[in-house]
């Protein structure tokens, strides 16, 4: 893709109005023309961001011990230059979350909360999702037009991570909203609001930790109450940290990733066809997935992290103390990595895409995302030989957050 410099504005920001007009026009040029490169971010104002666009060096930057996530144990740089107001809630999610620490403390953490993600553990979930999605569509399909990002996607991953957790049905409602909240961010909230909701969640998961020593139950939050390592336990802040990320990273990139995946899909007829024609060829699926997170993944980079030292790639040096993020989205279109990469291949292998990262913040849910995708779209399509939107392609409207692919909604026709 050659794009002219005269439809770039400097300093490139992510998250403006002129880089949600055509964001694959900015990845290309970035990195044609700037592989690194000191741009900004629409949610932290006039902070300077380093971006780095080429698929080498997301992959390098994520394994390479002069980029730290939180150096000090501190959190990232950019969460000193937060308003005030919001500081306190963030760094408590930031220095007690594992995607926001490096080792030994993140090795500590994740070898706890790893066993309940192994392949084998994960395999066990198939039948829930399987049943989970034949009741909705049983109670859907008659209606005919649904929203399918709300009625069908959302609820699949979020049911299995909350009965993962176990957060009470009770709950689950307030639970939905203020992580909603803390997606969603401050950008389209304001400061206040974002801190209330955060501090009202962080108020709801405390009183559920309590429960939970009070009265344990299978699930994953009672096991890491009562979990080990070394003769040390989670401290309370770790417990809120790890289940604001399970929750978060267990459904709320995966119902975007089938939401995401559906229009991907009914963009590309021939290719849903072949899919929904070979509903048992499980190594087919598998590939369809991968392509569908490297060409479609709702996710456009990891935290950012923060430079120890000085750093020069292509010619340009990153300082010491300097946020950096890897722009995923733009990795998994470079061509100097996938063959003609903008064309969308169900077949596509070698297919090594960064949408779950890499290196040892790889991210844990991935096997599970990958199985709820693949039964999810799978049953759809079969259940559903008629399935279309239910409005122009040109009227469904992506969501305004840095760094995300989300659609409002996904207005569809079952049949």
């Amino acid at each position: 893709m050659n794009v002219p410099e005269s439809s770039v504005v400097h300093p490139i920001t992510i998250g403006s109005p002129e880089f949600f007009a055509d964001p694959d026009a900015h990845y290309a040029w970035l990195r044609d023309n700037a592989p690194v490169y000191r741009g900004r971010m629409a949610y932290v104002g006039e902070q300077d961001l380093w971006m780095v666009s080429r698929y080498a060096d997301c992959r390098t930057l994520l394994s390479d011990a002069r980029f730290q996530r939180s150096p000090g144990g501190r959190g990232p740089a950019l969460l000193d230059q937060l308003p005030e107001s919001v500081q306190e809630p963030m760094r408590l999610l930031t220095t007690s979350s594992l995607i926001l620490m490096d080792d030994p403390a993140h090795r500590r953490l994740r070898s706890l909360v790893a066993r309940s993600f192994t392949p084998r553990a994960i395999a066990t979930i198939g039948d829930r999702v399987r049943k989970l999605a034949h009741s909705l569509l049983d109670r859907l399909e008659p209606a005919g037009d649904i929203d399918l990002r709300a009625e069908f996607a959302l609820p699949i991953p979020s049911t299995v991570i909350n009965e993962m957790v176990g957060v009470p049905l009770a709950d689950r409602d307030r639970f939905q909203e203020g992580v909603d909240s803390l997606i969603t961010g401050m950008a389209e909230l304001g400061e206040a609001s974002w801190a209330r909701d955060v501090n009202a969640l962080t108020d709801l998961v405390r009183d559920l930790i309590e429960h939970k020593r009070s009265a344990p139950s299978e699930d994953i939050l009672t096991g890491l109450i009562h979990a080990e390592e070394d003769g040390e336990r989670l401290s309370d802040d770790e417990l809120l940290a790890m289940v604001f990320l399970l929750v978060t990273a267990g459904y709320e990139t995966t119902y975007n990733l089938i939401t995401n995946s559906v229009v991907t899909l009914l963009d590309h007829p021939e290719q849903l066809d072949r899919l929904r024609a070979a509903p048992e060829d499980e190594a087919l699926w598998r590939t369809a997935v991968d392509e569908l997170l490297r060409y479609s993944s709702p996710i456009g980079s990891t935290e950012p992290v923060t430079a120890v030292t000085d750093v020069t790639w292509h010619d340009t040096t990153i300082p010491a103390g300097a946020s950096v993020v890897p722009l995923l989205h733009a990795a998994n279109r470079d061509p100097r990595e996938f063959t003609d990469p903008d064309r969308f291949d169900i077949d596509r292998h070698p297919n090594n895409h960064l949408a779950f990262g890499h290196g040892v913040h790889f991210c844990l849910g991935s096997n599970l995302a990958r199985l709820e995708t693949r039964i999810a779209l799978s049953i759809l399509v079969q259940r559903n030989p008629g399935l279309r939107l239910a409005v122009d392609r040109s009227a469904l409207d992506i969501e305004p957050l840095p760094l995300w692919l989300r659609y409002r909604a996904l207005p569809v026709h079952l049949g």
